[in-house]
């Protein structure tokens, strides 16, 4: 009788095209809960021996970078683990988030839900960001 392995297809990225850059970090506060997240930050190389400001240049469309995101009022951040840099255009960023513990995007949640009633809006979806850098 013939052996058959059973096995899911799962689409996998390209190397060419993704990277994750563990030394970049985007460290931003969040400016704008509209139709998108939108928010005000900069981009940080870290190196064994120090951090530095850089610029988005650095970036690459379909690279993944950590992202911090600091929310008003809120004396800390949240931490998105991984997220994909989706495009670069002058000094605007946009991110797809991928990863972020369950407590954060909660929190996340509960902050942009809270902004969309103050102004009777439909609350902006927390799994892209815009950021200008």
């Amino acid at each position: 009788m013939p052996h058959y392995a059973a096995h899911t297809v799962m689409p996998q990225r390209t190397q060419q095209t993704s990277s994750y850059s563990p030394n970049l970090t985007i460290d931003c506060m969040l400016a704008n809960v509209s139709t998108q997240l939108e928010a005000d930050g900069c981009v940080l190389e870290f190196s064994e021996a120090s951090c530095r400001l850089t610029t988005p240049d650095k970036l690459t469309p379909g690279e993944f970078v950590k992202v911090r995101l600091w929310l008003e009022g809120d004396g800390s951040c949240v931490d998105i683990q991984l997220a994909e840099v989706r495009r670069i255009h002058k000094h605007w960023i946009s991110v797809e988030v991928i990863q972020v513990s369950p407590q954060d995007r909660m929190r996340l949640k509960r902050f942009v839900d809270a902004r969309a009633a103050m102004h009777q809006k439909q609350p902006a979806l927390i799994n892209r960001l815009l950021i200008r850098a």
